[in-house]
């Protein structure tokens, strides 16, 4: 019983821990409309349409590797992760491209 009771603790301790690691992140995936120094602009599935500021701070990503904005290309998926800052939603990490051959083979 006492193994049951610290099983149910532990977990609720873990899932309340991963819940916080996300507060205040929004995930944005979309078409890319326009590109502009320091911003890009996403049309949502929804039609949503949200420009989000762009950092020195931002990782960019590429078929799951270390990429480049100027890789980036108006009408290209992505799928931005991002938070609310000064300047308003800010990318923290901007994923573009097809997943590599090998990787689409597998699923």
């Amino acid at each position: 019983m006492t193994r049951c009771i610290t099983a149910l603790v532990s977990g609720f301790a873990l899932a309340t821990g991963l819940l916080l690691a996300h507060e205040g992140a929004e995930h944005v995936s979309g078409t890319v409309k326009s590109i502009a120094p320091g911003s890009l602009t996403v049309e949502t599935a929804k039609h949503e349409t949200l420009t989000i500021m762009v950092t020195p701070k931002t990782e960019v990503m590429k078929s799951k590797a270390k990429g480049d904005l100027k890789d980036l290309k108006v009408g290209d998926r992505v799928v931005v992760h991002a938070a609310h800052g000064k300047a308003g939603l800010e990318a923290q990490e901007v994923d573009f491209g097809a997943a590599p051959p090998a990787a689409a083979a597998s699923h």
